[in-house]
């Protein structure tokens, strides 16, 4: 016994397909965004701060005359 006909369910198969498109559209960009941010500000911070660490790590080693 079915409810819907072929025609419905065809239909409703399409627009599953249409949303599940839509939404991992919407991911992949979010996803795109945040690897942008983390290649454009997170990692030149860290070598910053890697930097600083080291050079002042540096002076506190060397014996005072």
């Amino acid at each position: 016994m079915k409810s819907r006909s072929n025609f419905l369910n065809i239909l409703i198969i399409i627009g599953g397909l249409v949303l599940a498109s839509l939404v991992l559209k919407i991911l992949l960009s979010l996803a795109t965004g945040v690897l942008y941010l983390v290649f454009k500000f997170g990692i030149p911070l860290l070598i910053i701060g890697g930097v600083i660490y080291w050079l002042t790590s540096k002076r506190g080693r060397r014996p005072r005359r």
